[in-house]
């Protein structure tokens, strides 16, 4: 009977499988979330770029009509598109932290990056780069 209570001692504090399984789906919804959001921001910046490039023959002719209020027609479509990118990156860094805080609580750290920020983290460099793209128009 003593030896049983040694190696219970040992072994540590019993932990309660469901613990784990409720973290590990928290996980998985967390990833789908995530998922979700990049597929959002895509539609901004594609939006964003649709919106820039369609409607710029149509600005360029009510800039020779004079009817134009602005003289930059591609603003509507460089703000979605800038926003897109500012909410992906914004999303990106509260994704990763709350994985990390995850990870704690399965007291296992993994050394991989998560595919999830991986994405994110494409996805705000696609942002970037049609941001620079629709400011310097070739």
């Amino acid at each position: 009977m003593k030896d049983e209570q040694t190696n219970n001692k040992e072994a540590g504090p019993a932990v309660d499988p469901r613990v784990d399984l409720a973290v590990e789906r928290t996980m998985y919804a967390l990833d789908r979330t995530q998922l979700a959001w990049v597929r959002t921001v895509l539609g901004f910046i594609t939006g964003g770029i649709a919106i820039d490039k369609g409607v710029s023959a149509l600005h360029q002719a009510r800039l020779l009509s004079g009817e134009a209020w602005v003289k930059n027609g591609h603003f509507a479509g460089l703000l979605l598109t800038s926003v897109g990118t500012a909410m992906m990156a914004l999303v990106t860094v509260f994704y990763i932290i709350r994985m990390w805080q995850l990870a704690t609580k399965l007291e296992k750290r993994n050394k991989l990056i998560y595919p999830g920020a991986i994405i994110s983290v494409f996805m705000c460099i696609v942002g970037a780069l049609s941001i620079y793209s629709l400011t310097f128009t070739w």
